[in-house]
């Protein structure tokens, strides 16, 4: 697999291509971030991940994981791990071969007693040539984006 450059998270804001989606779940941060720490369940609310396998046998930053979505595949590795808050990754290699970096961030802020906003943003970067492929890829990433939130409230909370 071809490897994609890493980046920190706040890259995500000079971004060429930016997908990002938000929820609001009424559910506590730590209920929501079961979900989203437990990897293997990832394809139960996220509908573009097919599955999901440790690398690795740690947890946090530095752990990495593969997620097929369908006949692609990421390896990416954990650049922020602060439980209930936030975490982030970098896509490290993909059979993709479009995405010069690829980092996305998962925020997850109190709102109240029993409830929370999600955030999901995903910084692209591609390759010489294919700015309108990954413009375009970013806008359907941005409609799994919302889908996954929406499955993700339905699941953690209502």
């Amino acid at each position: 697999m071809p490897k994609l450059a890493v980046r920190p998270p706040e890259w995500i804001d000079a971004a060429p291509t930016i997908a990002e989606a938000s929820v609001t779940i009424d559910a506590s941060p730590a209920a929501v971030w079961a979900h989203i720490a437990d990897h293997e369940s990832w394809p139960t609310w996220f509908e573009a991940v097919k599955k999901v396998e440790r690398i690795g046998t740690g947890e946090g930053v530095g752990s990495g994981r593969r997620v097929s979505a369908g006949p692609i595949t990421f390896d990416e590795e954990f650049t922020v791990w602060d439980p209930n808050e936030h975490f982030a990754f970098a896509v490290t290699k993909s059979t993709l071969p479009v995405f010069r970096a690829m980092i996305e961030s998962v925020r997850i802020e109190p709102d109240g007693d029993d409830r929370c906003t999600v955030t999901y943003r995903q910084g692209l970067e591609g390759h010489r040539g294919m700015g309108r492929l990954v413009a375009r890829l970013g806008r359907q990433l941005e409609g799994n984006l919302e889908t996954a939130l929406a499955n993700l409230r339905a699941l953690a909370g209502s």
